[in-house]
């Protein structure tokens, strides 16, 4: 925990949870396009019975099989709604995720949108669980949501204690080499796309070689992983913590550099990260905000790119009008489109780009901004 307490550490990566395979094989297509969300059949018999009536699977199943864009998608969801609806009040949020997922495949964002933030913290029927899950990983697929997968790259690991293990999440794995770190000797991970860091955790040894460390070393970060930064000289100890700045600092690349050579391997138990409170988002993760302050919202791109679209996704209640820019390399901040409410999606008309911020105002405090989605110009 940072010395003031507050935001837990952020272990990267996250965990993913995996989906039945005729649930991923139905996500695997994109949805067509079309524009209106279903009309539930009111004459559709009830029920009262809680569990799921026999005829739900074969309904659900049709309708993966008509949001992938095979069959009527909104015939498809009024025959699941009738069903679900025979189930009471518990079923509700089941229903709002197959009304998310009409929106989507009928080309209305923003409707997908409203009814994905009524679904934050609802309370939903373990036997629904697997369905609402995979309607809310294609809903981020949908709205171009991404969780970055960190990447690690070591020299050779022993055994099958590989890179990946220090930034599984996980401090019981560690990566460990297969000989003695050498000089010049780089430990790298990648955190697979710009992020705002306040502290960096490097935790290395393990119960068994409690002195597998990096005894002469630096820990550096990068933007582009060309040009470094020195975050801290190591210590000679263990348990590295490094603090980046008073303000966050944007950091794609972190990495361990041994500066001399010795005589004990290495084993890294896990390299963890403290987010900036702006970086929940870019996180992929519509369940995370950052409440806004009053302050220009800063989205950093690593790299100048061509910008097609900016998308961003906000509580309800946000005001519009804040603009919304993209900073081109000549340092020019351009206007390209403002705050709509809580769904807005702006054209960028291939605008070369280094950042992207939302100038909201003092009037704006107390709205919170759930996702920033910059889509690149193809």
């Amino acid at each position: 925990m940072p010395p003031g307490g507050g935001r837990p550490r952020a272990a990267v990566p996250l965990a993913i949870a995996a989906l039945t395979t005729v649930v991923g094989a139905a996500l695997g297509t994109t949805p067509a396009a079309a524009a209106a969300d279903p009309e539930p059949d009111r004459l559709a018999p009830r029920r009262s019975t809680q569990e799921a009536p026999v005829e739900l699977p074969g309904a659900v199943a049709r309708f993966w099989a008509a949001y992938a864009g095979r069959g009527d998608v909104r015939k498809s969801a009024a025959i699941v709604d009738a069903l679900l609806r025979s189930e009471g009040s518990s079923a509700d949020p089941v229903r709002r995720a197959v009304r998310v997922l009409v929106a989507h495949a009928t080309g209305d964002q923003r409707r997908a949108w409203c009814e994905r933030l009524l679904l934050l913290g609802a309370q939903v029927p373990p036997r629904h669980a697997v369905f609402v899950a995979a309607a809310l990983t294609a809903s981020d697929r949908a709205f171009g949501l991404v969780k970055p997968a960190p990447v690690s790259t070591a020299p050779a690991a022993y055994a099958d204690n590989v890179p990946a293990r220090m930034a599984d999440g996980d401090t019981a794995t560690f990566y460990w080499s297969d000989g003695a770190p050498r000089p010049g000797a780089q430990f790298v991970l990648d955190l697979g796309r710009v992020r705002p860091v306040e502290e960096v955790a490097v935790a290395m040894g393990t119960s068994a070689r409690p002195k597998d460390f990096l005894r002469s070393g630096v820990l550096e970060g990068s933007v582009d992983g060309v040009d470094w930064v020195t975050v801290r000289q190591l210590p000679g100890r263990a348990t590295v913590t490094a603090t980046l700045g008073p303000d966050p600092r944007d950091v794609r690349y972190l990495r361990l550099r041994a500066t001399a050579g010795q005589r004990h391997w290495l084993a890294v138990r896990e390299v963890s990260v403290l987010p900036g409170p702006t970086d929940v988002t870019t996180d992929g993760d519509p369940g995370t905000g950052y409440r806004v302050t009053g302050e220009p919202l800063v989205v950093n791109l690593g790299t100048a790119q061509a910008v097609d679209r900016v998308v961003v996704l906000a509580d309800t209640g946000t005001r519009p009008g804040a603009p919304i820019q993209v900073r081109d390399p000549s340092g020019t901040w351009r206007t390209v489109g403002r705050i709509a409410g809580q769904y807005t999606d702006v054209a960028a008309h291939g605008l070369v780009g280094e950042q992207v911020r939302v100038r909201f105002g003092p009037d704006s405090t107390g709205t919170s901004v759930r996702e920033i989605v910059v889509r690149p110009a193809r």
